[in-house]
């Protein structure tokens, strides 16, 4: 048996929970992350947002570098449960998909995005969404 905990949410829900619009400041914390978030979507157009555990998103993760390569930009693998990259130090990758940290809302938990160049591969990654979990470091035997 496996751990599964993740939730499929959109940008705008992301928002409201981060920045809720009654917060002053909000209106600025919102438009500062919209206008990161499309400058990863002019290079990564299709995209899927989790909320999800930090053992789901590496689980993910390592599914995507199996299936599509390395993710684009800085090399985070060294940090992952289950690493996909084996190059140690700091390093960066070229690639077709990416993924992005947006705001961890509970212990080893939070919002997360990945982004895809092409729509097949977001169309794949959503498919597997159901396999998704905390992975083989964190089985449970049933009783």
């Amino acid at each position: 048996m496996t751990h599964r905990t993740w939730i499929r949410d959109t940008f705008d829900a992301y928002l409201e929970s981060e920045h809720p619009l009654q917060l002053e400041g909000s209106a600025a914390a919102r438009a500062e992350e919209a206008r990161e978030r499309n400058m990863r979507l002019a290079a990564f157009p299709h995209s899927v947002l989790l909320q999800v555990s930090y053992p789901e998103m590496d689980f993910a993760n390592r599914w995507c570098w199996q299936q599509f390569a390395p993710s684009d930009g800085l090399c985070l693998q060294s940090h992952s449960e289950y690493p996909a990259c084996t190059k140690n130090g700091e390093h960066a990758h070229k690639g077709t998909w990416t993924t992005h940290w947006l705001a961890k809302t509970d212990y080893d938990f939070g919002y997360n995005e990945w982004y895809f160049a092409n729509q097949p591969d977001l169309d794949q990654f959503v498919a597997y969404l159901p396999e998704v979990n905390w992975g083989e470091k964190f089985r449970v035997e049933p009783l």
